[in-house]
Formats: C-alpha cells, structure tokens, sequence
C-alpha cells in the first residue's frame, strides 16, 4: 500500500511539473523475474525491442520519455519503446520541495554516468531535451552539479543548466 500511494504521489508530481516541460526521470523493471519488455508499441503483441533491467547499483538504466495509463514509452540506450506500467519502477530529482529547479539548457543537453575507471572522463548515461527539468535535489561538487541514488552518480556539467528558484 505505502508503494502505491509514493508512486501516485510521484505520478502527481510529475503530472504538474510536466504542465510546463518534461521532467528527467530514470525508469528500470519492478518484475519478479528481473527485467521488462521494451515492444515496439503499447501492445502485448507488438515485437520486443530491448530490455530495461532492475537497478543495478542503486540506478535504473532508461529514461522516461512519456507516461501514460497503462504503457509508457522510454529509451533505454538508443532504443525507444514502450513498456507495460504495472512492473516500472521510476527514480526522479524532481519532487517539488527543492528551492532551487535545474533546467537543460541545449538541446540534446547531456547528462554523464559514473566511471569506475577514471572519475574525470564520465560515459554519456543520456541526453535531454532544451527545457526539461532536471532536478530540485542535486549538489555541486568538483565542477559537476550531482544526481544519485544508491552509490551511482549522474553528472551534469554547469554550463548546460540554467538554475531558477521554485517560485518563477
């Protein structure tokens, strides 16, 4: 029950956030079996893509891009498909109590993964849209404004957000 009702309270959040733009949200499989069919549309019956797994490290590895009643369409590297809600689990830095909302500011705004090689040469995790809300949770540290969950990080470099107190 406690589930439901934090994934109706996220749904709320980001239908009113996305009223105005789209917010970052990264998205991996609830199913018992570990992973999730990513189809080519939002049908049962439509040719399987991909797979999202599980979070690995705390992190989900695709990216919400629309959500609806009962299918939502994502990306999970390059690949774009739709996935059946009941077994989607969502992670967002966007909940509505941070004073401070990051935006992109480019089109196809780049958003950096952790490296367990080097922690100054950071893989490309996804690229945003100008204009969606990134986060209201985040930190600064070493020339990077921080997202993370878990013990995985997403970094995002300063130059490529534009930061605006909550009230504008």
């Amino acid at each position: 029950m406690k589930r439901i009702f934090s994934l109706m309270a996220f749904v709320m959040v980001l239908s009113t956030a996305t009223a105005q733009s789209q917010v970052f949200t990264v998205v991996y499989a609830t199913s018992e079996d570990g992973f999730l069919n990513v189809r080519e549309g939002a049908s049962m019956k439509n040719r399987v893509l991909t797979q999202l797994y599980g979070p690995m490290h705390g992190m989900g590895s695709g990216v919400l891009l629309e959500h609806g009643n009962k299918w939502s369409k994502i990306s999970v590297g390059n690949i774009v498909g739709w996935v059946y809600n009941k077994y989607l689990g969502y992670q967002t830095w966007y909940d509505g109590k941070g004073d401070t909302v990051m935006i992109a500011n480019r089109d196809e705004m780049p958003i950096y993964g952790e490296s367990y090689v080097d922690a100054n040469e950071y893989p490309l995790f996804t690229t945003v849209k100008k204009g969606t809300i990134i986060a209201d949770q985040f930190y600064f540290n070493n020339g990077y404004y921080e997202l993370h969950t878990g013990h995985d990080y997403l970094f995002i470099k300063p130059e490529d957000v534009i930061l605006r107190p909550k009230s504008e």
